[in-house]
This record gives C-alpha cells, structure tokens and sequence, in this order.
C-alpha cells in the first residue's frame, strides 16, 4: 500500500482488532501498544508508514491534519488523542483508544 494515511488507518483498524501480528510489528518498531491501544509519536508514525515512499513529513503532517482519521475511527469506535502533549507537534505523545461506549 503507497499511501500512508490509508495504511494507517489500516493499522489503527488492526490494533483495534487485536492483529497480533502487526503489535508485534509495531513494538519491535519501538511502539507503544496492546490490542486497542497505540502510543506514538508524529515523526516515528511518519517513519514507519513511510518505509520507503518518499513523502516528506511535513506533507504528509498536512494531509494527516486534513484527514477524516477521527471521523472514521469513531466509527469503529476509536479517536486518536493527544497522550502528552510536550508543547510542539513533533514532541508531543498522541494514541489511539478506544471510545467509552
């Protein structure tokens, strides 16, 4: 899959399912996460879901804010959050988690 926002919202819709696999994955990538709960930062998301395209961060940063990420994880019944938030965008700590049904 080119397109990192897409594979993102593939992966959220994998931590979400419990894939063990992928949580596997993302630790040994230096994630935080469990079945229903991601922790990271915005440069090592891009990092990882770049692995090779080439799209520049601060582009890809642009589209992710654009995005409807929110809107459709709420769906699943999710939302990415802010976990710590360190002042600056690329310091600061976000996660997905699941919403209180």
């Amino acid at each position: 899959m080119n397109d990192p926002l897409l594979r993102f919202f593939d992966c959220c819709e994998a931590v979400l399912r419990g894939d063990a696999q992928l949580l596997a994955q993302l630790r040994a990538h230096g994630f935080v996460c469990e079945p229903g709960h991601w922790t990271f930062g915005l440069p090592e998301l891009h990092r990882y879901l770049d692995a090779g395209q080439g799209t520049e961060y601060r582009l890809w940063l642009k589209q992710l804010y654009a995005s409807d990420i929110n809107t459709r994880l709420r769906r699943l019944g999710a939302e990415i959050v802010i976990v710590d938030n360190r002042g600056k965008v690329d310091a600061s700590l976000y996660g997905l988690r699941c919403l209180m049904m």
